[in-house]
């Protein structure tokens, strides 16, 4: 069961009640308030969010299948633990889907884009943590975007909310010193910089390297709290 405070009511929200639903369950997993192995209800679910039951179960069915819960008897569910097999099962189909595709990507960012994306870069270095890890998440599809279809796009996405819980757990935007948000924009400036030249080798490099040395570092993490 969720200790209270750890998700906020959705009820007076105008959006779609699975929308929302889903949003504020994937950020109490993505943030650890709904720490990994935890059990919850469906039923304090729907008492904490506001909402009916029905709303509830359509969205834990969609982080099921992103890889974030498992549903136990339709009445409860768990989040899914943390594990360094896992993580190498998300970055080993990163790097055959997303490097391609950011590769393939060089040389067909229109000038709108590459607005776009310097934009991008910019918020994922926000004093709110919220604005920048949205902007994280965000620059990283932009990267792939002229050159991903719908289906590569849903699978990315997939990969990207299972990655978010290990790079959240590493990578907390909310405790960041000013140096360390200054080093983490250099390293996707790298990107960024790869994005707009016209050799896609080295986008290949590039972000091979990136995934390689955060892959790295939250190995080193998850393998501690495993042993």
């Amino acid at each position: 069961m969720a200790p209270e405070g750890q998700l906020r009511s959705v009820a007076q929200h105008n959006s779609s009640a699975v929308d929302l639903v889903t949003a504020e369950i994937r950020r109490a997993v993505l943030t650890g308030a709904l720490a990994p192995g935890q059990q919850f209800s469906i039923r304090d679910l729907a008492s904490q969010l506001g909402v009916s039951h029905i709303p509830i179960r359509e969205a834990l069915r969609r982080l099921e299948s992103q890889g974030l819960v498992i549903l136990r008897q339709a009445r409860s569910a768990t989040v899914a633990s943390l594990t360094v097999a896992d993580l190498e099962a998300i970055y080993r189909l990163r790097y055959v889907l997303e490097v391609p595709l950011a590769a393939a990507s060089v040389g067909n960012h229109s000038e709108e884009h590459v607005r776009t994306l310097e934009a991008l870069l910019e918020r994922s270095r926000d004093p709110d943590p919220e604005i920048a890890w949205q902007g994280h998440y965000d620059f990283h599809a932009a990267l792939v975007e002229p050159a991903a279809n719908e289906w590569d796009e849903r699978i990315l996405q997939t990969l990207w909310m299972a990655a978010e819980r290990y790079t959240h757990l590493v990578f907390d935007p909310t405790r960041i010193t000013d140096e360390e948000r200054e080093n983490r924009y250099e390293r996707h400036r790298i990107l960024l910089e790869a994005a707009l030249g016209s050799e896609p080798e080295t986008m290949t490099s590039a972000l091979t390297a990136h995934l390689g040395a955060n892959a790295q570092r939250i190995r080193e993490h998850v393998g501690r709290l495993e042993a």
